[in-house]
């Protein structure tokens, strides 16, 4: 279950975007090992639009199945 920790850096940025007067961009998006994600926010910082979203890479094949979260 989340607990307020995992909230209260969404509402800091939540309040820079509204002081800066702009939204937030998605700098990094995906998922690793099938349940394993991560969003990061960026204010003011030119994301690279040349670069194709190809999503997460692919899940290495030396990993036993009892390592991994699939």
């Amino acid at each position: 279950m989340p607990t307020p920790d995992h909230f209260i850096p969404l509402l800091c940025l939540a309040g820079l975007a509204g002081a800066a007067g702009n939204g937030a961009q998605v700098l990094v998006d995906g998922y690793a090992y099938g349940s394993l994600s991560m969003t990061a926010y960026t204010l003011g910082l030119s994301c690279r639009t040349d670069a194709p979203l190809a999503g997460a890479p692919a899940l290495p094949t030396d990993v036993p199945p009892d390592s991994v979260n699939i």
